[in-house]
């Protein structure tokens, strides 16, 4: 799995600046060695975390397998019910791979923009049709409008934690203007 460049720099800064430990070094790892890069990791890890969990999301909808399907079918009814065509598969297909490859920031700007476009009308309908795709994977003793309104709210917030870790990242000069405010408080 690839990463954006500027994300591994961030953790590469915190790497060489609390373990002493530039991107190129070479030589024996211990295992606290690598505990202590899995703890700045794991710091670091909402925005692949939202990512894995926003993928997770378009998962748990029908695949689109080629055009006949995409055209007819659930995608169909999605593009009616939302009233736009940003959730169309072929619209889709750039940010849902390059997600699946770790940078979610364009398919979470993609579902932010569909979602906030719909209004009340095409909200319901669309939690209806995602509702309804949902209960059939899930559970049909499920009920589907509450499944789909979880879905789209999920989606909506999944996406904006994806934008927000990629748009607000703490370098180590910010994380410590964090710290000194709030201890002067």
């Amino acid at each position: 799995m690839a990463f954006a460049p500027r994300t591994s720099e961030l953790l590469g800064g915190y790497l060489e600046r609390h373990l002493n430990l530039p991107l190129g070094f070479e030589g024996p790892f211990t295992v606290r060695h690598l505990a202590d890069v899995a703890v700045l990791a794991t710091a670091h890890s909402s925005g692949f975390a939202a990512t894995a969990h926003l993928v997770s999301l378009m998962a748990g909808i029908p695949v689109p397998t080629d055009e006949s399907e995409e055209r007819e079918g659930f995608w169909l009814t999605f593009w009616r019910a939302s009233g736009t065509a940003c959730f169309m598969p072929a619209n889709m297909k750039h940010s849902v791979l390059a997600a699946l490859d770790g940078d979610g920031t364009s398919l979470a700007d993609r579902l932010l923009t569909g979602l906030s476009e719909m209004s009340p009308e095409q909200w319901a309908a669309t939690v209806a049709v995602v509702g309804a795709a949902l209960a059939e994977g899930i559970s049909p003793l499920k009920e589907p409008e509450r499944l789909g309104e979880l879905w789209l709210r999920d989606a909506q917030l999944t996406a904006w934690r994806v934008l927000y870790a990629d748009h607000a990242p703490l370098d180590w000069d910010a994380r410590t203007a964090l710290l000194e405010g709030w201890k002067s408080v």
